[in-house]
């Protein structure tokens, strides 16, 4: 057997387990079937030229004239199947797989007329049709090309520029090989292709075009490989002389030793190569592997963040990294440590939508080389409809989050069935700078700093409800050694009676009595504070807790100011406790009365349920809202992020414990509270709450042409409330629920 046939057989085998193990694969794309069937076909050609050097014309002339028809049909095959699997692979217009589909018709036409006549013996005929076959592969070579011209990525006219020219040369030595048999030439066709074959398949299975480096990687490591394996299997079988059950015997036991050997054989050997050959990548490979193993050592969140930062940012692989995490106090994500150039310091979920679906639809990364792929091709196609406009937006956004970012790569952490962060690297020196096996480590770093995160979150709670035991503890003795001695005071300067006492001497008294009065508040605001809540949550209706708070209220609001409500009136319910959520209103009204001190002014109290893009969770959820407004001179910008910390106050006369109640309330109700605030323009807080499942209507509130109009969705009041508006007449007959109308009110 000459060196020939032994190189047909070879890519033969190769090219059947390229094939077989694409269409193994569970839910293959059509891409991968097509790509299955191009190498079966080249496999068959090479499968059916083995078994025609077997038999020559002189010995077998039935055998040699029945494979040589073989070879000739199945050739005619390989162009059909090349250009079906790269019009595929590349993405193209439909109507060019017309032009496709009419080739392959004509070669297997052309491949049967000479297979099934006598033109198959004929030397010309073979040239011609060898030519043909030949010609039409690099129908494929020019598909690639044209792709390089119009692609707009430099690197990716590379990545395809490489496969282009791997195409052509398969093509070029099989022709050599073609004439081989004329003209003594070196066989090198079937290496070639199938070291092609090889490679397009990985390129495939990683979902991504490989770079140079990765590619030549990729070669040495497998090249390595082989010739370890190989060695193994001469060592354990050459010593077997004629005896075939010695040598079936050995060669089952090399089998068993290779397949031992080949999963820790194949990881040693890949890091020898990148330790040798590519510097760079081995040391952020090896940087990665260190991460996740610090990363258990660390709690909290500012530190780890910093750590995964540095370490990435010292590997000379990562020009930008930032950590961004969930926002509480309003909904987005906000820049928790970064390197690099400062990248934005707030993405709101509106801005986050593209991202957040990507994640929902199941992408465990997002690379910013993808996505603007992606746009680019579906710009190029003429398609119309809303299905197209929408994943065309969806990528724009995307894009435009990854640049707010400064991110080329975006690995979105999960907890607890929703998005609490996103990580984010990116190497502006080249577009798409990382490897697959780099991502998959970049995605198990992000992984473990999502569990970390998670976990740090539940410590910090353990450590507040220690903190709160402690302060309570503490608060009780407190209370107790310094309310006696206030009450002793309090009682002998009443007892005085400062009326009584000339001049300066009852002046002095009343401060006396004043502080000790202030005193006693500051201790019940701090008792409250430490005191642990009881909570008797239910089924809550926000507009009766607003409209019985602001009527509660009316009387101690000065005539200088306007209290007003705005209900929406279809708010679904929340899970509370209604006396909690009074105290929360009372505090914050109170609060924008006292900021409007004496010039005059409106607060407004409002409810509705936002139209926003939630953040993504399994089980999704709807948020309510409830907003005090104000127009009084607002907060100033460096007072902002103190204004929920205990014991922080502006006040002459204020304990600094309002808020930092407020904010617990509502943080055990699962919601948050947020601020928004502009000098001299007012202030408005926003209570966000879970809202519950909202309840199905009655069949008869659902039945139409009851001749009756639809009732308002939102109403406005102001306190002190009309007659007429605070108990509503009960409806005669069963109303329709009408549609949402958001901007719709009626006084």
């Amino acid at each position: 057997m000459d060196i020939r046939t032994q190189s047909a057989l070879l890519a033969s085998i190769i090219g059947l387990a390229l094939g077989v193990s694409m269409l193994l694969r569970p839910a293959r794309p059509k891409v991968l079937t097509l790509y299955s069937v191009f190498a079966l076909t080249v496999a068959g050609y090479y499968l059916s030229f083995f078994f025609h050097s077997l038999f020559p014309a002189a010995t077998y002339p039935w055998a040699a004239r029945i494979t040589l028809g073989i070879t000739v049909l199945v050739a005619s095959l390989v162009p059909g199947a090349a250009v079906g699997f790269f019009l595929e692979f590349l993405d193209v217009s439909k109507g060019t797989h017309q032009v496709g589909r009419r080739l392959a018709l004509l070669s297997v036409f052309l491949g049967l007329a000479v297979a099934v006549t006598p033109l198959a013996d004929k030397v010309w005929a073979r040239v011609a049709m060898g030519v043909w076959v030949l010609g039409s592969l690099l129908a494929s070579v020019s598909l690639l090309l044209h792709r390089v011209r119009t692609n707009e990525s430099r690197i990716e006219q590379l990545r395809l520029m490489y496969l282009a020219i791997g195409a052509g040369a398969g093509i070029l030595f099989s022709a050599l090989d073609f004439l081989g048999t004329v003209i003594p030439l070196p066989t090198l066709g079937p290496v070639f292709t199938t070291l092609y074959l090889f490679f397009l398949a990985q390129t495939l299975l990683r979902l991504r075009l490989m770079d140079l480096h990765e590619l030549l990687g990729k070669i040495a490591s497998q090249t390595v490989l082989a010739v370890i394996l190989a060695a193994v299997f001469t060592v354990l079988t050459a010593w077997v002389d004629e005896d075939t059950g010695l040598f079936v015997f050995n060669t089952v036991v090399a089998a068993f030793v290779i397949l031992i050997l080949l999963d820790p054989l194949r990881a040693k050997v890949e890091e020898m190569v990148v330790r040798i050959f590519f510097r760079e990548r081995f040391a952020l490979l090896d940087a990665l592997g260190m991460l996740r193993a610090r990363m258990a050592n660390v709690i909290d969140i500012s530190e780890l963040a910093r750590l995964v930062l540095d370490t990435l940012h010292e590997t000379g692989r990562v020009t930008h990294a930032s950590v961004y995490l969930l926002a509480e106090d309003r909904p987005g994500y906000r820049l928790l440590d970064s390197r690099g150039p400062l990248p934005a310091s707030f993405l709101d979920t509106a801005a986050a939508r593209g991202l957040l679906f990507a994640v929902a639809s199941g992408q465990k990364a997002v690379l910013l080389e993808n996505v603007e792929r992606r746009g680019a091709t579906m710009r190029l196609q003429s398609v119309e409809g809303r299905r197209y406009r929408d994943e065309l937006k969806r990528l724009n956004d995307t894009r435009a989050a990854l640049v707010q970012m400064k991110a080329g790569i975006t690995v979105p952490m999960v907890g607890n069935d929703r998005v609490i962060g996103f990580l984010n690297l990116w190497d502006e020196r080249v577009p798409e700078a990382y490897a697959s096996d780099e991502i998959a480590l970049i995605l198990e770093v992000a992984e473990k700093l999502a569990t970390v995160l998670e976990n740090s979150k539940l410590y910090e709670k353990i450590r507040e409800r220690d903190r709160l035991a402690a302060l309570g503890e503490m608060a009780a003795g407190l209370a107790h050694e310094i309310r006696n001695p206030l009450g002793a005071i309090k009682g002998a300067a009443q007892c005085l009676d400062p009326r009584r006492l000339p001049g300066e001497d009852g002046e002095f008294l009343e401060v006396i009595v004043e502080e000790v009065n202030r005193l006693n508040g500051v201790v019940t605001a701090f008792l409250d504070y430490a005191r642990p809540m009881k909570q008797s949550f239910g089924p809550t209706d926000l507009n009766e807790v607003v409209t019985r708070t602001m009527r509660l209220i009316q009387n101690d609001v000065p005539a200088n100011v306007q209290l007003a409500v705005e209900l929406d009136l279809l708010l679904p319910r929340a899970d509370g406790d209604a006396e909690q959520l009074k105290q929360v209103l009372i505090n914050l009204v109170q609060n924008a009365v006292q900021a409007l001190d004496t010039r005059e002014g409106r607060i407004t109290v409002r409810t509705e349920k936002p139209e926003r893009f939630g953040e993504f969770r399994n089980a999704g959820g709807e948020v309510l809202e409830v907003r005090v407004s104000d127009n009084g001179p607002g907060i100033p910008t460096d007072q902002q992020p103190h204004i929920f910390v205990p014991f922080f106050t502006t006040k002459q006369k204020g304990t600094g414990l309002g808020l930092a109640i407020c904010q617990r309330i509502v943080k055990n109700h699962g919601g948050s509270i947020s601020v928004q605030s502009k000098a001299s323009e007012g202030t408005t807080f926003i209570i966000r709450l879970p809202a519950l499942p909202a309840e199905k209507p009655a069949e008869g509130l659902l039945a139409e042409g009851t001749g009756t109009p639809p009732p308002a969705t939102r109403i406005s009041q102001s306190f002190p409330v009309p007659e007429e508006l605070r108990e509503p007449p009960a409806p005669s007959a069963p109303e329709p629920k009408p549609k949402r109308e958001r901007r719709r009110r009626a006084s």
